[in-house]
């Protein structure tokens, strides 16, 4: 997609959920990294991940609902 295209509210949404589930991951590999226990790291990542993909879904469909007129 050339620069000077905008990109859609869902490429944007996308985009971010991408970015975030890479944090997630990143946390997750350093909490086990430091010693956490990895039965608390793994349900902590579980429940954020799942908070993310809600999170994803309500900006997706709050974006279509904002498109119709």
């Amino acid at each position: 997609m050339p620069a000077d295209e905008p990109r859609s509210d869902a490429q944007i949404i996308a985009d971010a959920y991408e970015e975030r589930v890479r944090e997630l991951f990143k946390v997750f590999a350093e909490t086990l990294y430091t010693g956490e226990p990895e039965r608390d790291a793994v349900a902590r990542f579980k429940r954020a991940l799942l908070s993310v993909r809600r999170v994803r879904a309500l900006a997706l469909e709050a974006a279509k609902e904002a498109d119709t007129p």
